[in-house]
C-alpha cells in the first residue's frame, strides 16, 4: 500500500480514529468540516488539560441541534450522513502534515516554523505578529514558544512546536506518541494536540512550571500527583490507543510500522538489540555475575541483558494491572498551575488543599515514552525520580507497608480520603509496586547506554547507565534473598 501525500485531519470520534482530507477547500469546491475544524482547532487553545471529566460534547450537541447538515450541505447522501455523525460525536483531531519538515536553528530564524502555523491556523494570517521564545535549539532537538498576538482583539494565543531529537527515532515510536496525545486530550488530561508535521509537534500551552524532583516529596504535592496518576491509569484506554495507532499505520505506513514494540517487555528487547557495550553497564553485570541468569563471563552484554529480561518477565508477569503507562514521570514532566505555584510559598491552608484535590492542578507531559505497561513500573518508575539524576537514592520512599508517606500516596492513587479507609487494598499495592522496584533501574539503565552514542548533550550517560542498572542488581540480590525491608 503507498502512503498518500496529502496532508490529513486525524480525528477521534467516539474511541475511534478517522481521516478526513485537508485541502485548499476554496480550490476543492467547498469541504464544508474543514471550517468547523479549523475553529475547533482553536476553540481547543483554551481548553483544560486538567479537567476531570471527558470531553462532553457539548458544543457539539449545540452544534447539531441548530443544524448539524449544514455542515455536510454539498457533501451527497451517504457520506453527509456518515459526516453528520461522524462530527456530532467529536472528541479531538490533529493535523497530520508529513511533507512540512523544520530544521533546528541555532540562528534565530524560525521563518518556516511561522509559515506552518500560519497553515495550521488559519486565522494567524500576519507572520510578523508570531514571536517565538526558543527553549532548547541546535542540531538536536528545539523547542519554541510561539505567541500570536491579535491587534484588533489585543489578544494573544500560545502553542509550542517541538521537532525530534538526533537519532531519537530509534528508541521512540512517533506514531504511537501523537495517536497517545489525541486520547489522553479526548479525555482532557492533556494539553490538545494541533498537529504533527514531518519532524514534529504542534501542541497545546500549559500555563505554569514544572516540579523540581525536591518537590515530589512535598506532602502538599505528592496526593495530588498520585490521584491525577490514578486517574490517568483509570481513564486512558490502553485498548483505545493500540486500535487508533493500528489503524493509523494502515492508512500511512502500509506494512512498515515505525516500530512493532506494543509494550514495555518489547520496548526493552528492542532496545537491548540497539545497546553498545558501554563501561558503565558491563562493569555493573561484571560486578554481580553472582546474581545474572548468565554467568558465562565471556557472555556479550545482549545475552546478559536478554536473560535478565526474560528471568524479570517471568517473575512479574500479571503481578500488575496492565494500564497506558505515562513511563517518564520524572519533575519536569509534571507542572502545577501559577495559582498553586504561589500558594506553596505564601502558605497552603486545609481548606484549600481539599479544594486542590477537588479541582487538581496537575498536568502530565510529554508522552514519548507511553506504552502499555503494568501500572507498578508506572508509579515504582514515578518513585526513582525523586532521587534526581545524582542517584540520591535515599530519597526514593522505602516500598514498605509501614512507610506512612507510601500509604498516603497510595491512598490518593486509589482514590481514597483516607490511607486507613481500605488498609488491604493499600498493603496489596504497596507490594505490587515492591515487585517492580528494580524495573526503572534496569529500563533506564539501558536507555542511557544508548544514549551515550547518539546524544550531543554534556551529560556522562555511561556513568548514569552504570548508576541506574545497579539499582536492578541491588534489587534482583534482595528480591531472590527475601531479605525483609526496604529494596533501597
Amino acid at each position: 500500500m503507498e502512503s498518500p501525500r496529502n496532508s490529513t485531519y486525524c480525528l477521534l470520534s467516539d474511541g475511534d480514529l478517522h481521516f478526513l482530507p485537508y485541502q485548499d477547500v476554496s480550490r476543492a469546491g467547498g469541504l464544508p468540516y474543514h471550517s468547523f475544524l479549523a475553529s475547533k482547532t482553536m476553540s481547543s487553545l483554551a481548553a483544560s488539560a486538567t479537567a476531570s471529566q471527558p470531553n462532553s460534547g457539548s458544543d457539539m450537541e449545540s452544534q447539531s441541534a441548530s443544524g448539524s447538515s449544514s455542515l455536510c450541505e454539498g457533501v451527497p447522501g451517504t457520506h453527509s450522513l456518515q459526516m453528520s455523525a461522524l462530527l456530532n460525536r467529536y472528541a479531538t483531531h490533529a493535523l497530520y502534515l508529513p511533507n512540512i519538515y523544520i530544521e533546528p536553528s541555532n540562528t534565530g530564524n524560525h521563518e518556516e516554523t511561522k509559515k506552518m502555523l500560519c497553515t495550521i491556523f488559519p486565522h494567524w494570517n500576519d507572520e510578523s505578529q508570531i514571536s517565538v521564545k526558543q527553549f532548547t535549539g541546535g542540531i538536536t532537538n528545539m523547542l519554541l514558544e510561539c505567541t500570536m498576538y491579535h491587534q484588533n482583539t489585543e489578544s494573544h494565543e500560545k502553542v509550542l512546536v517541538r521537532t525530534y531529537g538526533r537519532g531519537t527515532g530509534m528508541i521512540i515510536d512517533r506514531d504511537r506518541e501523537f495517536v497517545s496525545h489525541l486520547v489522553i486530550n479526548s479525555v482532557n488530561l492533556a494539553p490538545p494536540i494541533h498537529a504533527r508535521f514531518g519532524n514534529g509537534l504542534v501542541y497545546g500551552f500549559i500555563e505554569g512550571r514544572s516540579l523540581e524532583f525536591t518537590e515530589l516529596a512535598d506532602e502538599r504535592l505528592y496526593p495530588l500527583i498520585a490521584a491525577k496518576l490514578g486517574q490517568w491509569h483509570q481513564q486512558v484506554q490502553v485498548d483505545a490507543i493500540e486500535e487508533c495507532l493500528a489503524k493509523l499505520r494502515r492508512e500511512f505506513r502500509g506494512s512498515k510500522p515505525e516500530s512493532n514494540a506494543s509494550d514495555l517487555w518489547s520496548v526493552i528487547s528492542n532496545w537491548i538489540q540497539l545497546l553498545p557495550e558501554i563501561e558503565g553497564i558491563t562493569s555493573s553485570c561484571t560486578q554481580n555475575i553472582d546474581i545474572r541468569e548468565v554467568q558465562d563471563p565471556q557472555a556479550s552484554l545482549v545475552d546478559v541483558l536478554r536473560a535478565e529480561l526474560a528471568w524479570l518477565r517471568s517473575q512479574l508477569n500479571s503481578k500488575s494491572p496492565l494500564v497506558a503507562s505515562h513511563c517518564d514521570l520524572l519533575s519536569g514532566n509534571v507542572i502545577i498551575s501559577e495559582d498553586l505555584s504561589q500558594k506553596l510559598e505564601t502558605g497552603l491552608s486545609a481548606s484549600e488543599m481539599e479544594y486542590y484535590m477537588q479541582h487538581n492542578p496537575i498536568s502530565f507531559i510529554d508522552y514519548e515514552y507511553m506504552v502499555k505497561a503494568p501500572r507498578a513500573f508506572d508509579i515504582s518508575n514515578h518513585f526513582m525520580e525523586w532521587q534526581g539524576f545524582n542517584c540520591e537514592r535515599h530519597r526514593i520512599p522505602k516500598a514498605e507497608t509501614s512507610n506512612r508517606l507510601l500509604r498516603e500516596w497510595c491512598a490518593a492513587y486509589l482514590g481514597m480520603r483516607d490511607a486507613d479507609d481500605d488498609k488491604n487494598a493499600i498493603d496489596d499495592l504497596i507490594s505490587e509496586i515492591s515487585l517492580h522496584y528494580g524495573l526503572p533501574g534496569f529500563y533506564w539503565g539501558i536507555w542511557s547506554g544508548i544514549q551515550s552514542g547518539i546524544s550531543l548533550i554534556d551529560f556522562d550517560y555511561s556513568r548514569y547507565a552504570g548508576e541506574r542498572i545497579q539499582e536492578y542488581w541491588d534489587w534482583k540480590r534482595r528480591f531472590r534473598t527475601q531479605t525483609p525491608g526496604p529494596h533501597f
